[in-house]
Protein backbone atom coordinates (compact mmCIF):
# COMPACT_ATOMS: atom_id res chain seq x y z
CA UNK A 1 0.00 0.00 0.00
CA UNK A 2 1.54 3.35 -1.00
CA UNK A 3 2.09 6.08 1.55
CA UNK A 4 -0.92 8.39 1.77
CA UNK A 5 -0.78 12.18 1.82
CA UNK A 6 -2.17 11.98 5.34
CA UNK A 7 0.77 9.82 6.43
CA UNK A 8 3.24 12.15 4.71
CA UNK A 9 1.85 15.14 6.58
CA UNK A 10 1.38 13.22 9.82
CA UNK A 11 4.91 11.82 9.92
CA UNK A 12 6.28 15.28 9.07
CA UNK A 13 4.38 16.79 11.99
CA UNK A 14 5.64 14.01 14.26
CA UNK A 15 9.25 14.81 13.37
CA UNK A 16 8.68 18.53 13.88
CA UNK A 17 7.21 17.74 17.29
CA UNK A 18 10.26 15.70 18.29
CA UNK A 19 12.64 18.43 17.15
CA UNK A 20 10.78 21.03 19.21
CA UNK A 21 10.45 18.68 22.18
CA UNK A 22 14.20 18.19 22.48
CA UNK A 23 15.18 21.81 21.74
CA UNK A 24 15.50 22.80 25.41
CA UNK A 25 17.93 19.96 26.05
CA UNK A 26 19.97 20.94 23.00
CA UNK A 27 20.08 24.57 24.09
CA UNK A 28 21.21 23.58 27.60
CA UNK A 29 24.29 22.00 25.95
CA UNK A 30 24.71 24.58 23.17
CA UNK A 31 28.37 25.60 23.19
CA UNK A 32 29.00 23.47 26.26
CA UNK A 33 29.20 19.78 25.38
CA UNK A 34 31.86 17.10 25.04
CA UNK A 35 32.27 15.22 21.79
CA UNK A 36 34.01 12.28 20.17
CA UNK A 37 35.49 11.98 16.68
CA UNK A 38 34.08 9.48 14.20
CA UNK A 39 36.18 7.48 11.75
CA UNK A 40 36.04 10.35 9.23
CA UNK A 41 37.21 12.77 11.98
CA UNK A 42 33.86 14.55 12.08
CA UNK A 43 32.54 15.25 15.60
CA UNK A 44 29.60 13.52 17.25
CA UNK A 45 27.95 14.13 20.62
CA UNK A 46 25.66 11.98 22.72
CA UNK A 47 22.82 14.32 21.72
CA UNK A 48 23.28 13.57 18.01
CA UNK A 49 22.61 9.95 18.86
CA UNK A 50 19.80 10.74 21.31
CA UNK A 51 17.88 12.86 18.77
CA UNK A 52 18.24 10.17 16.13
CA UNK A 53 17.14 7.34 18.41
CA UNK A 54 14.16 9.34 19.65
CA UNK A 55 13.01 10.03 16.09
CA UNK A 56 13.51 6.41 15.09
CA UNK A 57 11.49 5.07 18.01
CA UNK A 58 8.61 7.53 17.54
CA UNK A 59 8.35 6.80 13.83
CA UNK A 60 8.46 3.06 14.52
CA UNK A 61 5.64 3.49 17.02
CA UNK A 62 3.28 5.56 14.87
CA UNK A 63 4.43 4.88 11.30
CA UNK A 64 6.06 1.42 11.34
CA UNK A 65 5.71 1.05 7.58
CA UNK A 66 8.10 3.99 6.95
CA UNK A 67 11.81 3.25 6.88
CA UNK A 68 14.52 5.25 8.63
CA UNK A 69 17.97 6.29 7.37
CA UNK A 70 20.03 8.20 9.90
CA UNK A 71 23.56 9.54 10.10
CA UNK A 72 24.54 7.96 13.40
CA UNK A 73 22.67 4.66 13.84
CA UNK A 74 21.59 1.59 11.89
CA UNK A 75 18.95 2.01 9.22
CA UNK A 76 15.44 0.56 9.36
CA UNK A 77 14.16 -0.72 6.00
CA UNK A 78 10.74 0.14 4.58
CA UNK A 79 8.37 -2.30 2.94
CA UNK A 80 6.58 0.43 0.98
CA UNK A 81 9.59 2.35 -0.45
CA UNK A 82 9.16 5.30 1.91
CA UNK A 83 12.04 6.39 4.16
CA UNK A 84 12.79 9.35 6.37
CA UNK A 85 16.41 10.46 5.89
CA UNK A 86 17.63 12.21 9.02
CA UNK A 87 20.56 14.35 10.10
CA UNK A 88 19.90 14.71 13.85
CA UNK A 89 22.27 17.67 14.28
CA UNK A 90 23.63 19.12 11.08
CA UNK A 91 26.62 21.32 11.84
CA UNK A 92 27.67 19.49 14.98
CA UNK A 93 30.85 21.60 15.15
CA UNK A 94 28.72 24.74 15.27
CA UNK A 95 26.61 23.16 18.03
CA UNK A 96 29.72 22.29 20.04
CA UNK A 97 31.06 25.85 19.76
CA UNK A 98 27.76 27.64 20.29
CA UNK A 99 27.43 29.00 16.76
CA UNK A 100 23.93 29.40 15.30
CA UNK A 101 24.54 27.43 12.09
CA UNK A 102 23.37 24.06 13.40
CA UNK A 103 20.02 22.51 12.51
CA UNK A 104 17.95 19.35 12.81
CA UNK A 105 17.04 17.98 9.36
CA UNK A 106 14.85 15.31 7.85
CA UNK A 107 13.59 14.49 4.37
CA UNK A 108 11.00 11.90 3.35
CA UNK A 109 11.84 9.92 0.20
CA UNK A 110 8.99 8.03 -1.45
CA UNK A 111 9.57 5.92 -4.57
CA UNK A 112 12.97 7.55 -5.03
CA UNK A 113 11.76 11.15 -4.74
CA UNK A 114 11.92 13.57 -1.80
CA UNK A 115 8.35 14.62 -1.03
CA UNK A 116 8.60 16.35 2.36
CA UNK A 117 11.28 17.97 4.46
CA UNK A 118 11.97 19.93 7.60
CA UNK A 119 14.98 21.94 8.69
CA UNK A 120 14.79 23.27 12.23
CA UNK A 121 17.32 25.93 13.17
CA UNK A 122 16.96 25.28 16.87
CA UNK A 123 19.30 28.04 18.17
CA UNK A 124 16.94 30.65 16.69
CA UNK A 125 13.74 28.55 16.86
CA UNK A 126 13.15 28.94 13.11
CA UNK A 127 11.28 26.17 11.33
CA UNK A 128 11.62 25.56 7.58
CA UNK A 129 9.29 23.09 5.88
CA UNK A 130 8.38 21.91 2.41
CA UNK A 131 6.00 19.40 0.85
CA UNK A 132 6.42 18.67 -2.84
CA UNK A 133 4.15 20.89 -4.91
CA UNK A 134 3.10 23.05 -1.95
CA UNK A 135 5.93 25.57 -1.64
CA UNK A 136 8.58 26.31 0.98
CA UNK A 137 7.92 27.96 4.32
CA UNK A 138 9.72 29.58 7.22
CA UNK A 139 7.63 29.64 10.38
CA UNK A 140 4.53 29.04 8.21
CA UNK A 141 5.26 32.01 5.93
CA UNK A 142 6.07 31.41 2.26
CA UNK A 143 9.71 31.95 1.24
CA UNK A 144 11.27 32.34 -2.18
CA UNK A 145 14.72 32.18 -3.76
CA UNK A 146 15.83 35.71 -4.69
CA UNK A 147 17.08 36.15 -8.24
CA UNK A 148 19.42 39.13 -7.84
CA UNK A 149 21.87 40.60 -10.35
CA UNK A 150 25.05 38.55 -10.58
CA UNK A 151 27.29 41.31 -9.20
CA UNK A 152 25.04 41.42 -6.14
CA UNK A 153 24.82 37.64 -5.68
CA UNK A 154 26.42 35.50 -2.98
CA UNK A 155 27.38 31.86 -3.44
CA UNK A 156 28.49 29.48 -0.68
CA UNK A 157 31.32 27.46 -2.22
CA UNK A 158 33.35 24.66 -0.65
CA UNK A 159 37.12 24.46 -0.80
CA UNK A 160 37.16 22.47 -4.05
CA UNK A 161 35.03 25.05 -5.83
CA UNK A 162 36.90 27.96 -4.32
CA UNK A 163 40.29 26.58 -5.36
CA UNK A 164 39.35 25.25 -8.80
CA UNK A 165 36.26 27.04 -10.13
CA UNK A 166 36.74 30.56 -8.88
CA UNK A 167 38.35 31.71 -12.17
CA UNK A 168 35.18 30.69 -14.03
CA UNK A 169 32.95 32.75 -11.76
CA UNK A 170 35.26 35.74 -11.22
CA UNK A 171 34.27 37.63 -14.43
CA UNK A 172 30.66 37.76 -13.22
CA UNK A 173 31.67 39.51 -9.97
CA UNK A 174 29.88 36.95 -7.84
CA UNK A 175 30.51 37.02 -4.11
CA UNK A 176 32.09 33.64 -3.35
CA UNK A 177 32.05 32.79 0.35
CA UNK A 178 33.41 29.76 2.17
CA UNK A 179 30.53 27.78 3.71
CA UNK A 180 30.20 26.99 7.38
CA UNK A 181 30.22 23.21 7.24
CA UNK A 182 26.48 23.23 7.89
CA UNK A 183 24.38 22.25 4.89
CA UNK A 184 21.02 22.91 6.51
CA UNK A 185 21.95 26.51 7.22
CA UNK A 186 23.17 26.98 3.64
CA UNK A 187 19.95 25.65 2.10
CA UNK A 188 17.75 27.79 4.33
CA UNK A 189 19.72 30.91 3.34
CA UNK A 190 19.27 30.07 -0.34
CA UNK A 191 15.56 29.24 -0.03
CA UNK A 192 14.99 32.41 1.99
CA UNK A 193 16.65 34.70 -0.56
CA UNK A 194 19.74 35.62 1.48
CA UNK A 195 22.19 33.99 -0.95
CA UNK A 196 21.93 32.87 -4.56
CA UNK A 197 23.90 29.63 -4.73
CA UNK A 198 25.15 26.55 -2.88
CA UNK A 199 27.79 24.30 -4.41
CA UNK A 200 28.15 20.63 -3.49
CA UNK A 201 31.10 19.41 -5.53
CA UNK A 202 33.70 17.04 -4.10
CA UNK A 203 32.85 18.20 -0.60
CA UNK A 204 32.20 14.89 1.13
CA UNK A 205 28.52 15.49 1.81
CA UNK A 206 26.07 12.59 2.15
CA UNK A 207 22.39 12.14 1.31
CA UNK A 208 21.30 13.14 4.83
CA UNK A 209 23.17 16.44 4.35
CA UNK A 210 21.29 17.29 1.17
CA UNK A 211 17.90 15.63 0.66
CA UNK A 212 15.94 17.87 3.09
CA UNK A 213 17.52 21.11 1.87
CA UNK A 214 17.29 20.42 -1.84
CA UNK A 215 13.50 19.98 -1.66
CA UNK A 216 13.24 23.21 0.35
CA UNK A 217 15.21 25.05 -2.33
CA UNK A 218 13.23 23.53 -5.19
CA UNK A 219 9.92 24.42 -3.57
CA UNK A 220 11.24 27.96 -3.05
CA UNK A 221 11.84 28.28 -6.80
CA UNK A 222 15.51 27.29 -6.94
CA UNK A 223 17.14 25.10 -9.57
CA UNK A 224 19.51 22.14 -9.27
CA UNK A 225 22.22 21.13 -11.75
CA UNK A 226 23.57 17.60 -11.34
CA UNK A 227 27.18 16.65 -12.05
CA UNK A 228 26.38 12.94 -11.77
CA UNK A 229 24.31 12.31 -14.87
CA UNK A 230 21.65 14.51 -16.39
CA UNK A 231 19.09 14.53 -13.59
CA UNK A 232 19.37 15.21 -9.87
CA UNK A 233 18.09 12.55 -7.49
CA UNK A 234 18.21 12.42 -3.71
CA UNK A 235 21.29 10.17 -4.02
CA UNK A 236 23.22 12.73 -6.11
CA UNK A 237 26.21 14.05 -4.17
CA UNK A 238 27.78 16.41 -6.73
CA UNK A 239 25.53 19.26 -7.79
CA UNK A 240 24.95 23.01 -7.64
CA UNK A 241 21.78 24.69 -6.39
CA UNK A 242 20.82 28.27 -7.00
CA UNK A 243 18.73 31.08 -8.42
CA UNK A 244 18.03 31.10 -12.13
CA UNK A 245 20.61 33.83 -12.85
CA UNK A 246 23.36 31.88 -11.12
CA UNK A 247 22.29 28.54 -12.60
CA UNK A 248 22.42 30.09 -16.08
CA UNK A 249 26.13 30.73 -15.49
CA UNK A 250 26.63 27.16 -14.27
CA UNK A 251 24.92 25.80 -17.39
CA UNK A 252 27.11 27.99 -19.59
CA UNK A 253 30.26 26.51 -18.02
CA UNK A 254 28.96 22.99 -17.28
CA UNK A 255 31.39 21.19 -19.59
CA UNK A 256 34.35 23.11 -18.17
CA UNK A 257 33.22 22.32 -14.63
CA UNK A 258 32.87 18.62 -15.51
CA UNK A 259 36.40 18.58 -16.91
CA UNK A 260 37.78 20.21 -13.78
CA UNK A 261 36.00 17.67 -11.58
CA UNK A 262 37.28 14.73 -13.62
CA UNK A 263 40.86 16.05 -13.53
CA UNK A 264 41.03 16.35 -9.74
Amino acid sequence: MPLSSKDITGSLELIIGVFKEIRSELMDSYGNIQHLSKSDNSPVTHLDIKVENLLKSRLAQYYPEIGFHGEETENTPSNIDATWIVDPIDGTSSFIHGLPYCTNMAGLVVDGETVASVIYQFPTNDLYTAIKGQGAYKNNERIQVKNTDLDNSIVFAGSFVYKNLYPLFMPYKLGIFAPLGASGYEYTRLAGGNIQGVTKLRCGSMIHDNAPGVLLVQEAGGEIISFEGDTYSYETLNFIAGSSNFIDIVKRHKKEIEEIISNH
